[in-house]
């Protein structure tokens, strides 16, 4: 019998929220956007039918949609404008330019060219482009969209032909978001045959150990050297605190009051 896979934990409950949030919207907004772009075909009006028809598929849209851009603008606010405990700049999410040094490396491992894969820490390369591709979406959908549904509002600001050139960037970048859910996001976190059907982490906010140090071991270095320095730290505090007790017992034992003995027979006056 193999014994348990040690687990280490990866993100919050904050995340694991969010996360949720994001994945119903955007299901919501497949299913009921998607008609719109193949309006001939039959499975495109039997799922129309299946959300009670276009007036409450429109509804189903506009809310998952508005959903989503609230999700977006307090992703931005708090985690850039609140949450301080590492500078933007220095944030692991960020590409920078070793990023393409590990994607090549990457690439020559799928091509067998490489034994092993490029050593990565809390994001993979892929991983940071989902998370661009994310936020690009959620600005341009949203911005396009909630032009489009409170157009009255727009075109005081913006011409008409501004918001049909909305319309079809909004249609376009819909099914660019979808393929590339469907191939590249589901492939890395689902089908790849070391985690299908699909991983937990985005459930328990938590990974194996064998996961982190195959992608990534950078990540893991530095989580087990901050549990050995905070041991060191607690095992000084520790020492400390037993030097000083014993220093000071010496002190305690000279200041304490004699205890009077019982008073023998013949010693009353």
């Amino acid at each position: 019998m193999k014994p348990p896979k040690e687990h280490l934990r990866r993100f919050g409950p904050l995340f694991i929220v969010q996360h949720a949030i994001l994945l119903t919207c955007v299901l919501l907004l497949i299913v009921s956007g998607i008609p719109l772009k193949f309006p001939h075909e039959a499975w495109a009006r039997w799922l129309v039918w299946l959300q009670g028809g276009m007036r409450s598929r429109a509804v189903i849209h506009h809310l998952a949609g508005q959903t989503l851009v609230l999700l977006g603008i307090f992703h931005f606010v708090y985690h850039v404008l609140i949450d301080r405990r590492v500078p933007l700049l220095r944030r692991a999410i960020l590409i920078r330019p070793s990023d393409a040094v590990v994607f090549w490396h990457h690439l020559l491992y799928v091509l067998g060219r490489r034994k092993n894969l490029p050593p990565m820490g809390r994001y993979t390369w892929y991983e940071k482009f989902d998370y661009i591709g994310l936020m690009w979406g959620i600005g341009v959908m949203g911005a396009t969209g909630m032009s489009m549904l409170y157009m009255d509002v727009a075109l005081r600001w913006i011409p008409l032909s501004w918001l049909q050139v909305f319309w079809a960037a909004h249609s376009e970048e819909a099914m660019l978001a979808t393929l590339f859910l469907l191939v590249i996001h589901m492939y890395h976190v689902h089908f790849n045959p070391e985690k299908f059907p699909m991983s937990l982490t985005w459930l328990n906010g938590k990974i194996s150990r064998e996961e982190m140090e195959k992608y990534h071991p950078l990540e893991l270095e530095e989580l087990e050297r901050a549990a050995q320095q905070e041991a060191q730290r607690a095992a000084q505090e520790a020492v400390q605190a037993a030097i000083g007790s014993a220093a000071d017992a010496p002190a305690r034992g000279a200041a304490q009051p004699a205890v009077p003995l019982p008073a023998e027979e013949g010693d009353h006056a």
